[in-house]
């Protein structure tokens, strides 16, 4: 007898569903093989983190062996979380073939400024403004900021233009190789330290951002090939629409 239509799909269905469950109990039973770990790292991030790491957060520090379990015991989420937990992990993703090899893919967090206050401890912050903490282990090469005053820093309103200042940075390779320093004073004034030509630059608030440095360009761009970078030692932006050159 001919099934109808509804039923004739209704019955794919059913064995579809009977497979993938077949599948899935069969993967539930099998055991964890290879770990095989890949951080998506630029050189820049390098130091940031490690196998020896990434296999620490995923053992969740040793407690788990992970290799040889069931994957009846082990929540490919729950390994994703222990990652993502780690301020360092900016994304991760976890995946397992059909013999139970595990591929684990890492990016790591991106800081784009390492913070240094008198009697605090340094930190890190990426372009998100997330805060890190600072090791010897992970060591990052990225602009340095010096800040006298005691106030708790807040990305989101009171220092949101001094991460955009950072970001700005960041993004442009010729100021991210020239500026290896920013100071910052109790007023919030702040002074750019060149890493060639040794120029002090009075940058002033962290206002009017893209402007200044727009006039510091033009100071590299079209002054110093007349001048010669001994010219001058103090360059300052604070003027609307002058450079004040010392």
């Amino acid at each position: 007898m001919k099934l109808r239509k509804p039923v004739q799909i209704a019955l794919v269905i059913f064995i579809i569903a009977i497979i993938i469950f077949g599948i899935e109990a069969y993967h539930q039973r099998q055991a964890v093989g290879k770990i095989f770990i890949n951080i998506k790292a630029s050189k820049e991030q390098q130091n940031i983190l490690d196998t020896t790491e990434i296999k620490r957060l995923l053992t969740d520090n040793g407690k788990e062996v992970l290799t040889g379990m069931f994957f009846n015991k082990v929540s490919i989420k729950t390994l994703e979380a222990r990652l993502k937990n780690n301020l360092f992990v900016d994304k991760c993703e976890i995946a397992r073939n059909l013999k139970g090899d595990l591929f684990v893919e890492v990016a790591p967090a991106r800081p784009i400024a390492r913070f240094m206050r008198e009697g605090k401890p340094d930190f890190y912050v990426d372009s998100t403004g997330k805060v890190m903490p600072v090791s010897l282990k992970n060591q990052v090469r990225v602009v340095l900021v010096t800040r006298k005053d005691t106030q708790e820093i807040d990305f989101v309103d009171y220092d949101k233009n001094l991460l955009f200042l950072l970001r700005a940075i960041t993004k442009d390779e010729f100021w991210k190789a020239q500026i290896a320093q920013i100071d910052i004073d109790e007023d919030q004034d702040i002074v750019l330290y060149t890493q060639v030509g040794g120029q002090n630059v009075v940058f002033g608030k962290p206002q009017q951002i893209q402007e200044k440095l727009k006039k510091l360009r033009i100071f590299y761009q079209e002054i110093i090939p007349r001048k010669g970078w001994k010219a001058y030692k103090k360059v300052n932006l604070k003027f609307e629409n002058q450079i004040v050159c010392e």
